[in-house]
């Protein structure tokens, strides 16, 4: 995994990049199309973009997306769960780039093992009588 402030692989919100061993496309948030390596990778952009949309019935725009869901009461396209999931992983990341040290990770626990440094950056501390 490559942990970016999005400065130098994409810029916007919610980026990602794939690499590939015919170049590179990446992606955020606020992007009309994809920054990509070759103009080739783009060939089927309109039809991709048609069909999600079709699928999905959903703008391509997670915030547009959120804001009609709070209206709808829909679930948003971005799965809560996978979302939770995806973030979690990123959060453990900037925990290593803190410590800057490598870390064990348990997925299902969402825990560091044996660390209790790390564990202990997962959250702020809480006054009492609050807790999650």
């Amino acid at each position: 995994m490559i942990l970016s402030r999005g400065d130098q692989w994409w810029h916007g919100s919610c980026g990602v990049r794939y690499e590939g061993t015919e170049g590179w496309v990446a992606v955020a948030d606020g992007y009309s199309k994809p920054e990509l390596s070759s103009p080739a990778l783009l060939a089927d952009f309109s039809k991709l973009v048609k069909d999600y949309m079709a699928r999905t019935e959903r703008p391509m725009s997670h915030v547009r997306n959120l804001f009609d869901c709070i209206k709808s009461r829909r679930l948003t396209v971005a799965n809560p769960e996978v979302m939770h999931r995806s973030m979690s992983t990123v959060h453990a990341a900037n925990i290593c780039m803190w410590l800057k040290r490598d870390l064990k990770y348990d997925p299902i626990k969402e825990e560091f093992i044996n660390d209790p440094e790390a564990n202990r950056l997962r959250s702020r501390a809480m006054r009492a009588p609050w807790i999650i």
